[in-house]
């Protein structure tokens, strides 16, 4: 009886056919398509929002790593005498 089963797995393994290219991106396009309509685009406000805070996040990473640079800079030459 499982012989018989693990026959018939193989057997409609062998008659599904794999789609070709074009049919297998025309059903991604698909999926993308009803994707996209499930999206929840911000508002012009949110949007600016948004991008003020990122803005803001970098300015403050970027000034907090030259800070840290300046002193294990300054750390390095007075630990090894490094200039002069």
């Amino acid at each position: 009886m499982a012989n018989n089963k693990s026959t018939k797995k193989s057997a409609q393994k062998k008659t599904e056919k794999k789609h070709g290219l074009i049919a297998r991106g025309k059903a991604y396009l698909a999926s993308v398509r009803s994707e996209m309509k499930r999206v929840v685009w911000p508002t012009k406000n949110e949007l600016v929002n948004y991008t003020v805070a990122v803005c803001a996040s970098l300015i403050v990473v970027g000034v907090t790593i030259a800070l840290l640079d300046l002193v294990i800079g300054q750390g390095l030459v007075l630990f090894a005498s490094l200039r002069g």
